[in-house]
């Protein structure tokens, strides 16, 4: 089975990630495109500077200063020569994977090229949008992994949200790409409790532990040809968009409060 992936270079979450999928699926990789874009790409009508303290607001000082640290000394060793480089590019390259570059997935310079390389399926991890044409070209399907349990929290950072509406319960959800907003037919989904002083900073890690386990589980299912795939119907979907300053800081209040009263963790 022929497997390309589409995906941004977060070094915080999404690389590792990645690097899993490619450990462990190599021969069958037949290229990795890094997009334009980054967790921090939203909407032209949301401030950036506000969704930045929202993110503070929800991380806490340590988890907000670890991210923030961990992007900058990862962006400095990608400029020094004489460092062993930790990127996804020279990763996927030592491993004899060809790497390329794009602005926009849905480019049709772009889509001539990945139809050269006629992969069954592409694993998507971009900030884009997919059109119409680049979903029809690998006959299995584009996956996509979403941090929650699939119909619910569709949409943007739904580890906050999970615990904003004190969920007791999430997942992974590895889900085919379609051109709605997290709509398409579920493959694999992986579930766990939400621990009780559960903070964001935790419940992520717990969601990238699961995200390349169920990747690869989806990509033997797909291969295998079983198409045993979970609904993920529109009737009982909730969709979360990027949150408020004062949704954030409500947030931080109540984790405050449960340090406080001894009931919790504030970060």
């Amino acid at each position: 089975m022929k497997i390309h992936i589409i995906t941004m270079e977060d070094p915080v979450y999404t690389l590792d990630f990645i690097k899993e999928i490619i450990k462990a699926r190599k021969n069958d990789i037949v290229g990795v495109t890094i997009a334009k874009g980054n967790r921090l790409k939203i909407g032209s009508q949301r401030s950036k500077i506000v969704y930045l303290c929202s993110l503070f607001l929800i991380m806490g000082v340590s988890g907000f200063l670890r991210y923030a640290l961990q992007t900058f000394n990862y962006k400095i060793r990608k400029k020094m020569p004489f460092v062993e480089n930790s990127s996804l590019a020279d990763f996927a390259a030592r491993q004899g994977i060809p790497v390329d570059y794009t602005d926009n997935p849905n480019a049709p310079d772009y889509l001539a090229q990945i139809k050269q390389k006629a992969p069954d399926v592409i694993i998507n991890q971009s900030q884009f949008i997919i059109k119409k044409e680049l979903l029809s070209i690998a006959p299995l399907g584009m996956l996509n992994r979403h941090n929650a349990l699939l119909p619910k929290n569709r949409g943007r950072l739904t580890p906050f949200w999970v615990l904003y509406k004190g969920e007791k319960e999430t997942g992974v959800s590895i889900h085919f790409v379609d051109q709605g907003i997290d709509s398409g037919l579920i493959v694999v989904q992986k579930k766990f409790p939400v621990a009780h002083r559960e903070s964001f900073n935790s419940l992520v890690k717990k969601n990238y532990y699961w995200a390349p386990k169920a990747m690869l589980e989806a990509l033997d299912k797909l291969e295998a040809g079983d198409t045993n795939f979970i609904e993920n119907p529109d009737s009982l979907a909730t969709y979360n968009t990027v949150p408020t300053l004062g949704q954030a800081w409500e947030y931080r209040m109540r984790r405050l409060w449960d340090r406080v009263s001894g009931d919790g963790v504030a970060e």
